[in-house]
Formats: C-alpha cells, sequence, structure tokens
C-alpha cells in the first residue's frame, strides 16, 4: 500500500463525492419531484422550472466558484458544499411551500458547484498530469454510479418522499464525511508530485502557459473556439438525454423500453468514459474530441430517420452512451491541458457557466422544435450540423495551438 499513489485514493474519494451530489441533485431530486407535484399541487410549468432554476444557478455562480479556487484551499471549499448539501437534503423533508422549494433548488445549486465537477476536476488537475485523461473519467464514473444508487433510494418509502430525503441525506453523509477526510490540495502537501512520480514529456504535448490570466484566455481565439466545441456538445448532450423519454414516447414506445435504453445508454457511457479518458493520455487530444463527436453525429443520424425499429433503436442507446460518456470527460481534459495555470479555476468557472447555460438552451430548443414540427427530426437534424461545426472548431483549435 505504500507505493500506491496518494492521489488515486483521493481521486476514489471525488469518484464518490460527485456521485452523491451529482446523484441527488440530477437524479434523485428528478424521481421525487412527480410525487412533490402532487403533494404542493404544482402545474406543469411550475414543476419544469424547479431543474432550471438548479441549472441556471450552477451556470451564474460557476465563475465566482472558479476564482476562489484559484485564492483558496479548495479543500475547504469542498467541505462548504458537502456539509451543505447534506444539511439541504434532510431539511428538504421539511419544505411545505413551493416558495421554499425554489430556494432549496438555488442553494442545491450553489452547493453542486462548490462540491462538484469544477472543484474536482481542479483537484485532479494538481494531482494528475500523465494520467488526466484516465483520473477524469474515473472521477466522471461518479455521475453514472450517482445515477445506480440515488435514484432507488429517492423511492425507497413509496409516496412518502418526506421519509426518503431522511434516507437520502444519511446516506449522503456516509459517502461525503468520510471521503473528505481524504482530501488534500495538492501534492507538495504530502512531499510529493503529481503522478507520484516524474514522467518524461509526451511527445507533440502542447503545455500550458502558467502565467496566463483569464484576461488573456478572454482575448483569444483559441478559448472561444474551445468554448464554442463544449458548448456545442453540452448543448447536445443535455438537451437530449432531457428529451429522452419524449423522444421514445414519440416513436410509439413504452415507458419500460425508454427506461430500458437508459440502462443501455448508462452502461456503455461508463465504457466511454474510461476509454476515451485513457485515450486522451496517449494521443493529441483535438483529434481524440473530433473521433468523439463523430460518434455522437452518428448517433443523430441514426435517429434523423424517427426510426421505429427496436434493434436501430437498441444499437442507438449504445452508440449514444459511449459517445456522449466520451465527450463529456474529453470536455475536462481538453480545458485542463490547455489552461491549468494560475488561473485554471477561473477559466474553468467560465466554461462551466457557458457549457451550462448550453444545455439549458438544449433542453428548451429541442423541446420547442418538437412542439413547432410535431416531431423530433428537425432537433436532430440541427445536432448534427452542430456536430459538424464542433468538428472544424476542434480541428481549428488544434491549428492554433500549433502556430
Amino acid at each position: 500500500m505504500k507505493n500506491i499513489y496518494y492521489g488515486w485514493f483521493m481521486l476514489a474519494a471525488l469518484t464518490l463525492m460527485y456521485a452523491t451530489t451529482n446523484g441527488v441533485g440530477a437524479y434523485a431530486l428528478t424521481v421525487m419531484r412527480p410525487l412533490q407535484i402532487k403533494s404542493f399541487g404544482l402545474d406543469a410549468q411550475s414543476a419544469a422550472f424547479l431543474p432550471t432554476l438548479l441549472y441556471l444557478t450552477i451556470a451564474l455562480v460557476s465563475p465566482f466558484i472558479g476564482r476562489i479556487l484559484d485564492k483558496y484551499n479548495p479543500r475547504n471549499i469542498i467541505a462548504i458544499g458537502a456539509f451543505g448539501a447534506i444539511g439541504l437534503i434532510f431539511s428538504l423533508a421539511y419544505v411545505t411551500s413551493y416558495t421554499a422549494l425554489c430556494v432549496f433548488y438555488i442553494l442545491y445549486g450553489i452547493c453542486m458547484a462548490l462540491s462538484g465537477i469544477m472543484s474536482f476536476m481542479y483537484l485532479i488537475n494538481k494531482w494528475f498530469d500523465h494520467y488526466k485523461g484516465l483520473a477524469t473519467g474515473i472521477m466522471i464514473l461518479g455521475s453514472s454510479l450517482g445515477g445506480i444508487i440515488y435514484p432507488r433510494i429517492a423511492v425507497m418509502a413509496g409516496a412518502d418522499w418526506q421519509r426518503s430525503c431522511m434516507y437520502l441525506g444519511i446516506v449522503s453523509a456516509i459517502f461525503l464525511l468520510p471521503a473528505l477526510l481524504l482530501i488534500k490540495s495538492e501534492p507538495s502537501v504530502i512531499g510529493g508530485v503529481a503522478d507520484g512520480a516524474h514522467y518524461p514529456e509526451k511527445p507533440n504535448k502542447k503545455t500550458a502557459e502558467f502565467n496566463r490570466s483569464l484576461g488573456d484566455a478572454l482575448r483569444s481565439s483559441t478559448f472561444y473556439m474551445m468554448l464554442l466545441v463544449t458548448a456545442i456538445l453540452w448543448f447536445c448532450i443535455k438537451g437530449y438525454h432531457q428529451n429522452h423519454g419524449f423522444v421514445i414516447k414519440d416513436l410509439g414506445q413504452t415507458p419500460a423500453f425508454s427506461a430500458k435504453l437508459l440502462g443501455y445508454f448508462s452502461l456503455t457511457a461508463i465504457v466511454g468514459k474510461l476509454f476515451f479518458g485513457y485515450l486522451s493520455d496517449k494521443v493529441i487530444k483535438e483529434y481524440i474530441i473530433v473521433i468523439a463527436i463523430v460518434v455522437m453525429a452518428a448517433d443523430f443520424f441514426i435517429m434523423h430517420s424517427l426510426t421505429t425499429n427496436p434493434l436501430m433503436l437498441n444499437t442507438f442507446a449504445l452508440i449514444a452512451g459511449f459517445g456522449f460518456g466520451g465527450a463529456f470527460t474529453l470536455i475536462q481534459v481538453w480545458v485542463a491541458s490547455i489552461y491549468r495555470g494560475k488561473s485554471y479555476g477561473s477559466v474553468l468557472g467560465v466554461v462551466i457557466m457557458v457549457d451550462e447555460l448550453a444545455g439549458s438552451a438544449g433542453m428548451l430548443v429541442l423541446g420547442t422544435l418538437r412542439k413547432m414540427s410535431g416531431s423530433y427530426k428537425s432537433g436532430f437534424e440541427l445536432m448534427l450540423v452542430l456536430c459538424v461545426v464542433a468538428i472544424v472548431s476542434a480541428i481549428m483549435v488544434r491549428r492554433f495551438r500549433t502556430q
């Protein structure tokens, strides 16, 4: 055990923490929402506003939290988010009005930003260099793990969602608090270095400029081209994911079949996160992200015909999970590889803000196109075009970085 790099233990802790904060926010709350609609007598519009409020909060606070990460100990920031999340989950059981429910979603969004992917990527960027892609893929597996665990806990008490909140709070505390003890701000705290050892530089590796500030990034065409790519990917990933049930329903399939496809999606997403994360440590990242986008485009091409063939739909789910999981991982690795200097937190905060807004736009735009045209065909056509734009933009980023 002495020869195992401490960063791997901390990575396991980050994975469990991400599974918890994201698992509750993205999955458990979604499962409980129909019960809360009935309990509070909400209409569909009021209910739909709640997840929008959550992700909008994450988007708005991310730039500020990014700057805080650059100035203060990330362990303390994560601790605030973790304790806040646990307290909020328990308190949700005592919410009795829609206004209080909205306040809960705002506060939980802040906790997700404090103790979520931005803070965790900040630590991975400190602790890993040679294995950064693989480490990122492992940490992001937490989103899949959380999607498996927390929805089941959220329905353990049946219609009594208040009791389910207590169960969620207990399990969240079990996952978050011990993991928090393993968090260290950087390898030098324990007298180590990134990866646990010095590795030779990789061929053709483009190193980050450590003195590059957020202002420098905002004046760089490379930053905006990269931002365009990540925003498009989030638009497509979150846009489709949130409309998945409606897409499958329009194709005449049952909710059970839709759930089965999501299961396939989650399974291959795990493979995609690990595969593309590992590959990004070996191959030029712009080339790998182009491959992931091509896989996503193939998914949308399959669905463009609005096929009702179960075999084709199963094929789509398997490929989509692989491509979406890979793209999600590569976004984080790509940004870290370019802007891993002193202002990395500030840059990452801006990227996450734009990506969250793009993802929310994807949910809205695909739903609106469905309402206007009567099907999701135009939505898939739009995402195909956007994938082409993203491919060209990623290639241009590579060209800018080699000049």
